[in-house]
């Protein structure tokens, strides 16, 4: 075997394009998550939801999303969640009430 060394040559846009794309796999990897893996811990849903761990397990129970069991572990799938937050991704809170509407409410314990 030779110990020639080995030279390429590429054009600067695809030297710019392979080094972002590594970049994002190092990173990728660095944060422990696998894009390529269809299920979801219940950390990564919530992460994902940007809400905390009991808002995935409330969605679980009303059964919004479907619960899946590896041994102890619940998983969620990553299509399904994607799904949901396509349909749902709004915030669904309720505007205020005019002030005017509130000052006929009882204020305080009755004595």
């Amino acid at each position: 075997m030779s110990d020639a060394g080995l030279s390429l040559s590429l054009p600067p846009e695809t030297l710019d394009a392979l080094v972002e794309r590594v970049a994002e796999l190092v990173l990728e990897r660095a944060s422990g998550r696998d894009q390529t893996n269809p299920y979801l811990t219940v950390a990564e849903t919530a992460e994902l939801l940007r809400a905390k761990q009991q808002r995935v397990y409330d969605l679980l129970s009303a059964r919004r999303l479907t619960r899946y069991k590896d041994g102890r572990r619940v998983l969620v799938r990553r299509a399904e969640l994607e799904r949901y937050l396509a349909e749902h991704g709004t915030s669904r809170v309720a505007p205020a009430l005019p002030l005017s509407s509130r000052t006929g409410l009882p204020r305080g314990l009755p004595s």
